[in-house]
């Protein structure tokens, strides 16, 4: 009886330990979404995607660089043009050209400090595929008050990432859509991600007056400053623009901007 009862509790021990066995194996096996999730590490905030963008520029004073430019606004003839643009921190800007040049102010020039994000705040929109080219939209709206642009939308991407396209939102009503291309510029040691070419499409809101297309336009040239004044605009339009003969860090004076 004794040998009876010594078998029987000897059996379930085994048959517990066996299930023991059993449950460690399943949950051992169970994906570990299923179990307590680790931490996951944070994607990166929308700041530190633009001070990354910002940094390769870090060393950058000054430039000036050549421009072709082809302006394609219905009721606004103008034939093709040429200027020397020259930049030189934190947001001087000058061109130079035998005729008139409207550059829209924010979409013409190329100023990698533009979208410092200690000087704007922004927002991330989400990941888009632009171009068959997987990028992020941004909004970024600027923290000065005089500035005349209400919100821009930003696209990053690529490889190295970059400013891809933006498009600006003026408090008037006008937009411009910037769409970019680069080129490699090598100086000295340095090499640079500079603009090689730039196709800027314009929406003017309806009933749009002369007066208000200043505000799209570099103020030191022609039609902003007053001395020329293209007609009234509404609709849209187009400016394409190219970019050559880069020069940086050739300590710009600052009567230049005067």
């Amino acid at each position: 009886m004794k040998y009876a009862i010594d078998t029987a509790i000897g059996q379930k021990r085994v048959l517990c330990k066996g299930l023991i066995i059993i449950v460690l194996i399943l949950f051992i096996s169970i994906p570990v979404s299923a179990q307590e999730k680790p931490e996951v590490k944070q994607e990166s905030t929308p700041e530190q995607v633009f001070q990354a963008i910002i940094k390769p520029y870090q060393s950058l004073s000054d430039y000036t660089v050549k421009i072709q430019a082809k302006v394609m606004i219905p009721g606004f003839r103008m034939p093709d043009f040429a200027a020397d643009l020259y930049f030189k921190r934190p947001d001087k800007f000058h061109i130079a050209t035998k005729s008139f040049a409207p550059i829209p102010r924010n979409s013409g020039f190329f100023d990698p400090f533009q979208f410092n994000p200690e000087k704007n705040r922004i927002t991330f929109i989400q990941t888009v595929n632009l171009e068959d080219m997987q990028a992020e939209l941004y909004k970024v709206e600027p923290g000065e008050s005089e500035t005349r642009v209400r919100f821009y939308n930003v696209w990053i991407g690529g490889n190295p990432r970059r400013i891809l396209q933006v498009e600006n939102h003026s408090f008037k009503g006008t937009k411009a859509l910037v769409k970019l291309t680069y080129m490699n510029v090598e100086q000295g040691s340095e090499n640079w991600l500079m603009p090689e070419k730039a196709h800027i499409h314009l929406t003017f809101p309806e009933g749009m007056q002369s007066h208000d297309n200043s505000s799209f336009l570099m103020k030191d040239n022609p039609v902003s400053a007053g001395r020329t004044k293209p007609e009234e605009m509404q609709g849209e339009g187009d400016i394409d623009i190219s970019y050559s003969d880069w020069h940086i860090n050739t300590g710009l004076d600052d009567s230049l901007f005067q």
